[in-house]
């Protein structure tokens, strides 16, 4: 019998039930959160921060917010984050 050969990212991402075309966002409490997939900066200041994900515009609420990193399709955000929206 021939084994079909799956693609890497795709085998990875099914490891990891991660969907590649969605963001990918971790928290950490409410003082950092790292976003993969992030497309460009919509709107930026210290209480929102607004970023295109191709599928999703995602909306940080927040105090003395701030983007520490923003790198190839990857964003850190700092601050007091007090909501998060996917609009």
């Amino acid at each position: 019998m021939k084994k079909t050969k799956i693609p890497f990212k795709e085998k990875l991402s099914d490891d990891l039930e991660i969907t590649p075309s969605l963001p990918h966002i971790e928290i950490f409490g409410n003082r950092e959160a790292t976003v993969n997939g992030c497309k460009g900066v919509l709107q930026y200041d210290d209480g929102i921060i607004r970023m295109n994900t191709g599928k999703y515009t995602i909306r940080f609420t927040g105090k003395n917010l701030s983007m520490t990193s923003l790198g190839l399709e990857q964003a850190v955000i700092k601050g007091r984050i007090l909501e998060v929206e996917f609009i």
